[in-house]
């Protein structure tokens, strides 16, 4: 919840940029399943990715897609 003008101990809400980590494994393993599997289909496909914002100050945050993002 965003806070309103005058309510005390309410933060308001911000987003952080990130940046994407994109593992050769999950290249290697979309490039084997669009070969052998999707072939000419062009539907969406559900996949899972890791969102890390731990890092230091000042770095960004870090969206990572690795070889197990088709494991769903």
């Amino acid at each position: 919840m965003a806070a309103a003008p005058g309510d005390p101990g309410l933060s308001k809400l911000q987003f952080a940029p990130f940046s994407s980590a994109l593992d050769v494994g999950f290249w290697h393993e979309l490039t084997q399943r669009k070969l052998n599997e999707y072939r000419l289909d062009e539907a969406p496909k559900d996949i899972k990715g890791y969102y890390y914002n731990g890092d230091s100050a000042g770095l960004p945050a870090r969206l990572t897609l690795e070889f197990s993002a088709f494991d769903m």
